[in-house]
């Protein structure tokens, strides 16, 4: 009975030791789970937490105070073993996983550590679900900024959570490499990475590197998103090529040589600048085009044509200079500066003509108003050597090769070639007046195309200039022989005929330059007659209200002059000529007096009749 009695006491102080025990545990169960519901609540300083952390609330267990064998937890809380790992144990001595904040600061007990499951990640970088995050050595979560680890720099999120991936700070563009197996994050640094196909490149501090970039090997370029240039780039007014298909270093920037690029040559200056234009190597010139190719064929450049030989085997596109060079069955000749020759070329004995095709002419060409006639029988030389017959024609051409046309002296014979250059022969009307060119084997003498002079033919007297004069003019003529001049020049004047003629040679031999109409003296102050000589000349005199210009005399008060102007206006007053008019002087027309004036010396003989 008091065993029994004594029995009832022991349990009842064990009941309630253990109700107090129990009390304490479910207050002290209480303020944790508020914690945790506050720390659920709480917001990151960037508004949002990237992950959800949660802590896993054990179950509490009240044990029966029947069962005397029972023992309370070896550990509560935080708990370093002998090995230096740190755990975190339930109020029923059950281990803690997953995240715990506390003193506001995270921590993370790691249920998936196979060797030690439940310790606190430390000094660490830990996957929990699809991200990763970075404990320091004491275990707390470091958040928001730059995080170094012996193996490089990592970046957190205010969450905690670690950048994967491109982010721009401060103005910078760096990359936290999310594919890096063995450190997930590590920002790329002091490399060339390969980022969705193409490549970047990142300076000592992480940085991503744009513009020029010189390497060992070379240069290169990366463009404004920081991805390497591939081909052609246009910077700064000048064209580079990155080689893409550079086996060794792909991208390297081509600088000094000639790239074969899409089928055609490239050419870089030595800072790598595509070049253009004229291009000077030690075997001859090149010309790229305005896009950088090569030129290869017939170029037309600052108003003369090139050619850049594609078929040279050794240096193809190289430019034919100083040679005569056949081009597709045609022969072209080409200067020592490599201009297609245009237009006319000495070789030191003979002239040949290019045309604007750069064809050698052959035949007739009709050059700046003038005909030539390029021998395709001589190698086309240019004929300038006189008389050529073509077909029943004569034609001539004068030291320069132009075909002569129209009147033609020669050995002091005239011949007139017509618009298309063949001599003429036989009666030919020219300007209104009749010539004779001897025919071939003419009954008159003459060789065949010269002008007849001096003489009758059919019937007609020719004159010294060739040109048939009329009966009149004939008879001056004979009438003129038998005088003599101390000049070479004769003047006859027929008042009847109001005629004055003009002759040139001598006794015997005068030929008739000139037959003008007169004006002579009227009949009550005619013009003195017989032989006189020709004396003063002057520019003009008046007469009353009359001016005469030109003046010649031949006797006293008797000249050769003008018809009357006025001396006041200079306008004409008289211009009559072919009458008797005068007050005693021979009146011409104005030219007229100017010739004679001009171009009879003193001394002539002068016949009035």
């Amino acid at each position: 009975m008091r065993r029994s009695k004594m029995k009832k006491r022991v349990k009842g102080i064990l009941l309630a030791t253990f109700l107090v025990c129990f009390s304490c545990s479910f207050v002290s169960y209480g303020m944790e789970q508020k914690a945790v519901e506050n720390i659920e609540n709480e917001e990151s300083t960037d508004g949002e937490l990237k992950i959800e952390k949660q802590m896993n609330n054990q179950e509490v267990i009240i044990p029966e105070v029947e069962n005397e064998t029972e023992t309370m937890p070896t550990h509560v809380g935080w708990y370093v073993n002998e090995n230096g790992d740190t755990y975190y144990y339930n109020q029923d001595g059950s281990l803690y996983y997953g995240w715990r904040y506390e003193s506001g600061k995270w921590y993370y007990l790691d249920g998936t550590n196979v060797d030690n499951p439940g310790s606190m990640a430390a000094d660490t970088i830990v996957k929990v679900g699809t991200q990763y995050y970075c404990f320091n050595k004491d275990g707390v979560m470091q958040s928001m900024g730059w995080i170094l680890r012996p193996e490089g720099w990592y970046y957190a999120n205010a969450d905690g959570s670690l950048v994967l991936g491109w982010r721009n700070i401060n103005g910078v563009w760096y990359y936290l490499d999310g594919n890096n197996t063995g450190h997930p994050g590590l920002m790329a640094d002091n490399c060339v990475k390969n980022i969705g196909g193409s490549n970047f490149y990142f300076a000592a501090g992480g940085a991503m590197r744009t513009g020029w970039l010189l390497y060992p090997e070379g240069w290169y370029y990366a463009d404004g998103s920081g991805a390497q240039a591939i081909g052609w780039r246009y910077i700064n007014g000048v064209w580079y090529y990155l080689d893409e298909n550079d086996t060794e270093h792909p991208g390297l920037m081509v600088d000094n040589c000639v790239k074969n690029i899409g089928g055609s040559n490239f050419y870089f200056a030595a800072g790598g600048a595509m070049r253009t234009g004229w291009l000077l190597y030690p075997e001859g010139w090149y010309y790229a085009d305005g896009s950088g190719a090569q030129a290869i064929g017939w170029r037309y450049i600052n108003g003369a044509w090139y050619y850049l030989n594609g078929d040279n085997a050794e240096y193809p596109g190289l430019m034919v200079d100083n040679c005569i060079f056949e081009i597709g069955g045609n022969t072209y000749k080409f200067k020592s500066g490599g201009a297609m020759y245009k237009g006319w070329y000495y070789d030191g004995d003979n002239w040949y003509y290019y045309d604007h095709s750069g064809l050698m002419a052959s035949g007739w060409r009709a050059i700046n108003g003038y005909w030539y006639f390029m021998d395709p029988d001589n190698d086309n030389k240019m004929i300038n050597c006189g008389w050529k017959l073509f077909g029943n024609y004569w034609y001539f051409f004068h030291n320069s090769g132009a075909m002569a046309t129209n009147w033609l002296a020669v050995g002091g014979n005239w011949y007139f070639l017509s618009s298309d250059g063949a001599m003429k022969t036989g009666w030919q009307n020219v300007g209104g007046t009749w010539y004779y060119m001897y025919t071939a084997n003419d009954s008159h003498g003459g060789s065949e195309g010269v002008m007849a002079r001096n003489c009758y033919i059919d019937g007609y007297y020719l004159g010294a200039n060739g040109a048939m004069l009329s009966p009149e003019a004939a008879r001056l003529v004979l009438r003129a022989q038998p005088y003599s001049s101390r000049t070479g020049y004769l003047i006859l004047v027929d008042r009847a005929a109001c005629r004055t003629t003009i002759f040139a040679g001598s006794a015997g031999a005068w030929n008739l330059l000139y037959d003008w109409q007169c004006a002579p003296g009227k009949p009550s102050t005619p013009t003195v007659g017989g032989e006189f000589t020709v004396g003063s000349k002057g520019y003009y005199f008046d007469s009353g209200n009359a001016r005469c210009y030109w003046y010649t005399q031949f006797y006293g008060d008797y000249l050769f002059h003008s018809v009357l102007y006025s001396k006041y206006n200079g306008r004409l007053m008289d211009g009559r000529v072919g009458m008797q008019l005068s007050h005693g002087c021979v009146r011409l027309p104005i030219e007229k007096a100017k010739w004679i004036y001009d171009n009879i010396p003193t001394g002539t003989k002068v016949v009035v009749f």
